[in-house]
C-alpha cells in the first residue's frame, strides 16, 4: 500500500531530471500520474514503460504548457484518464526552462530568451493552475517547483531569477484562493541539482566542488531529493502546510 493509493496527479515537464523523479515517486506511492513533455516521444515512452514495470500507472501527454491551446489539450487527456471532473488530487507545476547555455546576463541576455523563459516558467504555471482549479478535488495539493534563484541576486541570470520570483508570488496567491477548499499550495525551491538543466554551469571548472563547499550537506542535489520533498507535501499529514517556499538545497545560503 502506498500513501497515494487511489490518488490522481498531473506533473508538467515530466520526462527528465527532477520531473521524471517526481513522476516515479508519486506513481511508486500509488498515484495514477499524467505527465507532460515538450519534445522527446522516446523519453516519454521509456518513462511510461519503466513505471509500468514497477506496477505504476502513468500517461504521457505532449503539450506546450505556455500556450492555452496546449493546456486545454493536456487537460482533455487528464479528463480522459481520470474521468469526470473534479478528478485531480495533485498538481505539480514542474515544467521550466533556463538559458540552455545562452548568455542570460542582465547585460546581454536577449529579449527572445527572456520572453520564452517568462512564458514557460511563469505564464505556464498560471495557465495550468487556472485550468486545474475546477478539476481539483477539495483537500488536494498544488506544488510548484521553483528555485533558490527566486530569492538570490543573479546578474548572470536575471531573467531566469525573475521568473522564479514570479512563481513564488503565484504560490502565495493560489494558497489564499484555494485555502477554504482545504487545498494546499507550496513551492519547492531547489538549489543546484545533478540534471541536464544545469549542464552549462557544471561544465565550468570547479563548479561542483565550489557548490559542495558552500553547501552544509557537502554535495549538490539529486533529483530524488526534490521528489522526496514533493511527496512530503502531498501526504495527508501535510494538510496544514500552505503558502510556503520550502528550500530543498542542502542548506546552501544559510
Amino acid at each position: 500500500m502506498g500513501c497515494l493509493d487511489g490518488k490522481t496527479a498531473l506533473v508538467t515537464g515530466g520526462t527528465r531530471g527532477i520531473g521524471a523523479a517526481i513522476v516515479r515517486r508519486l506513481a511508486g506511492e500509488g498515484a495514477h500520474v499524467v505527465f507532460t513533455y515538450a519534445a522527446s516521444d522516446l523519453a516519454a515512452e521509456q518513462l511510461v514503460a519503466e513505471v509500468a514495470s514497477s506496477g505504476g500507472r502513468t500517461t504521457a501527454v505532449r503539450a506546450d504548457v505556455s500556450d492555452s491551446a496546449g493546456v486545454a489539450h493536456m487537460f482533455a487527456s487528464c479528463d480522459a484518464a481520470f474521468g469526470t471532473a473534479p478528478n485531480l488530487d495533485i498538481l505539480v507545476n514542474n515544467a521550466g526552462i533556463g538559458s540552455d547555455g545562452q548568455d542570460a546576463s542582465l547585460q546581454s541576455g536577449s529579449e527572445e530568451l527572456f520572453e520564452r523563459m517568462m512564458a514557460v516558467n511563469a505564464k505556464g504555471p498560471y495557465l495550468v493552475t487556472q485550468a486545474a482549479l475546477p478539476r481539483l478535488r477539495d483537500g488536494g495539493r498544488i506544488v510548484n517547483i521553483g528555485s533558490i534563484s527566486g530569492k538570490a541576486a543573479q546578474a548572470f541570470a536575471a531573467g531566469y531569477a525573475m521568473t522564479k520570483r514570479a512563481l513564488q508570488s503565484l504560490t502565495f496567491s493560489t494558497a489564499v484562493a484555494v485555502g477554504k477548499r482545504g487545498i494546499t499550495c507550496n513551492l519547492i525551491a531547489p538549489g543546484a541539482v545533478d540534471t541536464e538543466f544545469i549542464a552549462a554551469l557544471r561544465a565550468r571548472p570547479g563548479f561542483d566542488e565550489g557548490t559542495a563547499r558552500l553547501t552544509p550537506m557537502g554535495r549538490i542535489g539529486r533529483p530524488d531529493d526534490i521528489a522526496g520533498a514533493v511527496l512530503m507535501l502531498c501526504r495527508e499529514e501535510a494538510g496544514w502546510v500552505t503558502g510556503n517556499v520550502i528550500e530543498a538545497a542542502g542548506g546552501i545560503g544559510l
